[in-house]
């Protein structure tokens, strides 16, 4: 995939509110955080949740590993500021 094709993925990604703010706690909870987690942050239902982590995920934002009947989403920070460099300092301040 050309570097446009994944910026604009990326962007799409982040343009939403709910999506920016799950990449926001992913970096302020050391990068990795359960689903219940995340879940109790945004007080979604579990099918837009899952929406947000499929494009998170199909973005190559985050990661998932699942662990018994819990699953984990990882920040992938390294390509985060490949596309949004010293996002941290910008968007956690």
């Amino acid at each position: 995939m050309a570097l446009a094709e994944e910026a604009v993925k990326v962007f799409k990604a982040l343009s939403d509110p709910t999506r920016y703010e799950m990449i926001r706690l992913l970096y302020n909870e050391g990068g990795e955080i359960s689903c219940s987690n995340c879940a109790e942050k945004f007080r979604l239902s579990a099918p837009a949740l899952s929406h947000h982590y499929r494009i998170l995920q199909n973005a190559g934002l985050i990661t998932a590993r699942k662990e018994g009947s819990f699953v984990y989403y990882k920040l992938n920070k390294v390509y985060l500021e490949k596309f949004v460099p010293k996002f941290e300092q910008a968007h956690l301040s």
